[in-house]
């Protein structure tokens, strides 16, 4: 692993986040989840500034491996129903946050971020968060216009590791896609 530590000032929005990130914790010793980290628009916050969210990614790998193809989510919805958590389409309410849960063992790329995840220090939690060239070439990958925004904002703002991030884009075979795309997010 080849994370990054970092100490930060919790700059998001609401008080209850330790209490989201205490939640994580508990499904993590209870066996629910291994591996987890903050993805999506929340990582880029904790990374540089904020933007406009309504969710909290989470990308994570199921404690209870399975053989079979469709992977069942089910022991993160029984948690949530016995402590009492409500539901909003894909999202689980905890705290007030809407968290998505990612189950990330089938994508090398969401995999190799979680294990490089960032560890910050947030409200006195350890909290791995995907690193800033992971997120940009997950958001890629991705491709949709507020994705794209993100990676300019990332780039603008001299975020990204110039010597990483190609290594990165060349193992997911997406180095073609950032040249195609980068007059999105590049200044020419």
């Amino acid at each position: 692993m080849t994370s990054r530590k970092h100490q930060t000032q919790n700059p998001l929005p609401s008080a209850n986040f330790a209490a989201v990130l205490s939640v994580l914790a508990d499904m993590r010793a209870i066996g629910i989840i291994e591996d987890w980290a903050i993805g999506g628009a929340v990582a880029a916050i904790l990374h540089y500034e904020p933007i406009s969210t309504i969710d909290l990614d989470i990308f994570f790998f199921l404690a209870e491996k399975s053989d079979r193809r469709i992977l069942s989510l089910s022991r993160i919805y029984e948690y949530a129903t016995e402590n009492e958590f409500t539901f909003d389409h894909e999202f689980i309410n905890i705290h007030g946050w809407l968290v998505q849960f990612v189950e990330a063992s089938h994508n090398p790329l969401w995999t190799e971020a979680i294990f490089e995840a960032d560890i910050m220090d947030i409200e006195g939690f350890d909290v791995p968060v995907i690193g800033r060239e992971h997120l940009a070439a997950m958001w890629l990958l991705a491709g949709r216009g507020k994705d794209f925004n993100k990676i300019g904002m990332f780039v603008e703002a001299d975020l990204l590791d110039i010597e990483k991030l190609p290594d990165i884009l060349e193992r997911y075979n997406l180095l073609e896609k950032w040249e195609k795309e980068s007059w999105r997010f590049l200044d020419q």
